[in-house]
């Protein structure tokens, strides 16, 4: 049970690492043009 909710908050916190990196990313793709 544990080790199945450690699971799902490390893939929830991996997506929003991802999801923050891809917004950064696309602003400074859009600032540079």
């Amino acid at each position: 049970m544990l080790e199945a909710f450690f699971t799902a908050l490390l893939v929830l916190v991996a997506v929003a690492v991802i999801g923050f990196a891809g917004l950064t990313w696309k602003k400074l793709y859009q600032g540079q043009r």
